[in-house]
């Protein structure tokens, strides 16, 4: 296969057919793209696209 070929370790999102390289990236593309719920803090409002989004942001929010 060459630079661009796919490759077995590819994963194609269901949704919207882009492929992308593992399980995790496959996850956050999920929950960006298709996933129209919003994970919200319970401290201060803000929303994230992304429970990792969240997760990261609540160690700095008081």
């Amino acid at each position: 296969m060459g630079l661009f070929g796919s490759s077995k370790n590819e994963l194609k999102c269901k949704k919207c057919g882009t492929v992308l390289s593992d399980h995790d990236r496959l996850k956050k593309h999920e929950e960006k793209a298709h996933n129209k719920k919003k994970e919200k803090c319970r401290v201060c409002g803000t929303e994230f696209d992304t429970q990792e989004d969240l997760r990261k942001h609540k160690k700095n929010c008081k």
